[in-house]
């Protein structure tokens, strides 16, 4: 009995006590009290059992009600901030993370349920195509991006496919969880395809506004800019930081470079961050996007 109620209640009694007075939400003492059923289940003999059946038949669906209600209360609060939100921004990426911020600060989860919720939004409800300002700029037309999207789609399904078949001889489990991985992967490819194409770099009165579908985007003041200039070499440095705004650490992809006054920050998917001094893009118009933020930068 002491062992059942030490594994199950101290652990979030604990957590909640360390956190009183802190912002940390108390729902997560919930993982702790799940994790310490779990526990005693695998611990304990099947005889001295008794009170942990007490605490999953009485104690457990309680919990369970709580985590409903804070969840759709959550979720109440999400629409009224977005709703909020929609008039402080028109990309839906950037007013996704506007309204995770205000939930959740600046932690992980923020990012992370930021990310989610964009990566649902423009692989199924986003279909509209948008015409391009003169000040805006693609980087997906002249790289064969969209061509490279479609076969990766077409190895995840083949490979999808393959590999369930062969899995499900080993573990019917494995099999599901492999798939439903390679599932989200392909809904995130189609996601990030379609945010390459509604999602276009702009160049404004006081910043340059960056982005690489759902991967990366970057918002630079115009008085930060040192030089912009055509580039398709590589450039290796151990003084200075080297960045671009794919997932790879090196670009060899891109035809123009970006020279900062100070270390700049890209944020990149799921809330990681990265500094430069150069940055490293690919646009599809070159000569036009560095005549263009040229001039910006000359009368900023």
């Amino acid at each position: 009995m002491a062992i059942t109620y030490d594994l199950t209640f101290t652990a979030p009694l604990l957590f909640l006590l360390l956190s009183r007075k802190s912002k940390v939400s108390k729902v997560k003492a919930i993982p702790f009290f799940i994790g310490g059923i779990l526990i005693a289940s695998y611990l304990l003999p099947e005889d001295a059992q008794v009170h942990l059946g007490y605490i999953k038949s009485y104690v457990l669906p309680l919990v369970e009600l709580i985590a409903l209600i804070f969840f759709i209360f959550n979720v109440r609060k999400a629409i009224k901030v977005f709703k909020s939100n929609s008039g402080k921004a028109t990309d839906f990426y950037k007013l996704s993370k506007l309204s995770a911020k205000e939930l959740f600060g600046t932690s992980k989860f923020g990012a992370f349920f930021s990310t989610e919720i964009t990566v649902i939004y423009y692989a199924l409800f986003s279909w509209k195509t948008r015409n391009h300002s003169q000040n805006e700029f693609t980087n997906y037309r002249d790289n064969a991006s969209i061509a490279l999207v479609a076969a990766l789609l077409m190895v995840v399904f083949m490979e999808t496919y393959a590999f369930h078949i062969l899995l499900i001889k080993w573990s019917e489990l494995a099999a599901w969880i492999f798939s439903a991985a390679s599932l989200y992967t392909a809904l995130f490819i189609v996601a990030h395809s379609k945010a390459l194409m509604q999602r276009p770099s702009i160049i404004t009165n006081t910043e340059l506004i960056l982005k690489n579908g759902l991967i990366a985007d970057i918002s630079i003041p115009l008085d930060k800019i040192d030089e912009v200039k055509l580039c398709n070499q590589e450039i290796h440095t151990e003084k200075i930081k080297i960045g671009n705004l794919g997932l790879s650490k090196e670009s060899t992809n891109h035809n123009i470079a970006l020279y900062f006054k100070t270390p700049q920050t890209i944020e990149k998917i799921y809330g990681f961050t990265e500094q430069c001094h150069v940055l490293m893009l690919y646009m599809d118009n070159k000569k036009e996007f560095v005549e263009k933020l040229t001039k910006a930068i000359q009368m900023d």
